[in-house]
């Protein structure tokens, strides 16, 4: 008796390095752990991406996807608003028309996505409906939203110049109603887009609306969920983060040589601001790397094309042989393990890869859910966050001065990772997601 097939289509942000890894570990776990009696097959769509090459390689299939995109980040594909992940509702209608005709087109069994709205309307929109599991960073649903935001948002500028205290005070004092109110939560293109494509299902309000799925694992740590009530079909399923030996190969040679130690004093910085940075923090923090002494900091600094032009980074650098800046893919999870501060942005990912490495983080939050990911590194002494507003050159070298100088950051770091390697949470989230198949066979 031959196996079952079983289809799974897999639609993230392929533009973004951390969806892109992220969704590759999940299923490269999810097919190596496949019950007796199924085969699985992983079908990723793609709007164009530079990880592309690196899905195929790992032997999954790729289905192209309308519209026909750069491929080169967020920003520059999507072109997001302060509220609007999809920054124009024609865009977000041309985005969710072709996740539809893909679907119909390749019918799978089940839909895997991550932050990816279009996803998750799409596979409500098509006739039948195709069952969806989601991997989320944070369990993303109207009944926990408002429990999670510990810290008032950065967006509210003022606010962000009081002391922490205070701030997490204010936070406390706001109702829960008013918090899922926040504009970033109701994502107006969106909906537009989806009234515009035939919505005809129950009434959308907000982004947990549009990320809705059939089942959902959340790829972090449960114990920062302790005082969370968890929706039923949520499952806390332990990191993940890309592997160091599935893309050892994409290593340049240049950064090894940047980060060879030659004496105990060196300190390698890797900064990662990811594809969703705006260009005058990624600035910023160069200018902070670049007043550093040269005889003990080293770094290596990730500029993407779609964030900011090279030869920017590369005049506030000028001749330091000790930084090596490149617009190319880089493999966080090699170099990290060569880095002993880690700056960046919020997500997941990038921070998870930075804490199995024990490399302490410097962090700025683009919206709330990175604010969230990053607070929770802070609440384990793993690292500072700064707020958006105050991200600057002076800020900057004052966090690396303290993380430099207090040894307690690099060990609360090594202990978090410790735990997050041992919460062993690519194969938890496989396991839980073949539980989630087999109790909803796919209908021949």
């Amino acid at each position: 008796m031959s196996d079952r097939l079983v289809t799974i289509a897999v639609s993230v942000l392929l533009q973004d390095a951390g969806e892109a890894t992220r969704s590759l570990e999940l299923m490269k776990a999810v097919r190596a752990i496949s019950p007796s009696g199924y085969t699985m097959r992983g079908i990723f769509f793609s709007h164009g991406s530079k990880f592309d090459p690196i899905i195929e390689e790992n032997g999954f299939e790729l289905y192209p996807v309308e519209p026909k995109m750069e491929g080169r980040g967020f920003l520059s594909d999507l072109k997001p608003t302060t509220t609007n992940f999809i920054g124009d509702t024609q865009l977000a209608a041309e985005l969710l028309r072709g996740e539809i005709g893909a679907l119909q087109a390749c019918r799978p069994d089940f839909i895997l996505h991550g932050f990816w709205p279009i996803a998750g309307l799409a596979r409500r929109m098509v006739s039948p409906a195709i069952p969806g599991i989601s991997f989320l960073p944070l369990p993303l649903a109207s009944s926990t939203y408002a429990f999670l935001m510990k810290d008032t948002p950065d967006q509210i500028k003022p606010l962000t110049h009081l002391p922490v205290k205070t701030r997490r005070k204010i936070m406390a004092a706001i109702p829960k109603s008013l918090i899922l109110k926040l504009p970033i939560l109701r994502q107006k293109n969106l909906l537009r887009a989806a009234r515009q494509c035939g919505w005809s299902g129950t009434p959308l309000k907000n982004l947990f609306d549009l990320l809705r799925a059939d089942f959902t694992v959340v790829n972090d740590l449960a114990e920062f969920y302790g005082d969370v009530s968890i929706p039923s079909n949520y499952a806390i399923t332990g990191p993940i983060y890309a592997q160091s030996v599935t893309i050892q190969k994409h290593l340049d040679p240049r950064i090894e040589s940047v980060f060879q130690k030659s004496s105990e004093r060196q300190i390698n910085i890797f900064c990662s601001m990811g594809s969703s940075a705006k260009k005058e923090l990624l600035m910023e923090a160069a200018k902070a790397i670049a007043s550093l002494p040269e005889n003990q900091f080293h770094a290596v600094i990730l500029a993407p094309s779609a964030i900011c032009p090279l030869d920017e980074i590369l005049a506030v650098v000028k001749d330091h042989k000790n930084i090596y800046v490149t617009d190319q893919f880089v493999p966080a999870a090699c170099v990290n393990a060569m880095a002993d501060i880690t700056l960046c942005h919020g997500g997941q990912g990038t921070l998870q890869t930075a804490m199995v490495s024990e490399s302490p983080v410097i962090g700025v939050a683009m919206q709330p859910e990175q604010q969230i990911n990053l607070d929770h590194i802070v609440s384990k002494g793993a690292g500072i966050r700064i707020p958006i507003t105050r991200w600057n050159k002076k800020n900057v070298l004052a966090a690396m001065e303290s993380l430099v100088s207090d040894s307690s950051y690099q060990k609360s770091a090594a202990q978090l990772g410790q735990t997050m390697k041992q919460a062993d949470g690519g194969p938890c989230a496989a396991q839980a997601i073949w539980r989630f198949i087999e109790a909803n066979p796919a209908k021949d």
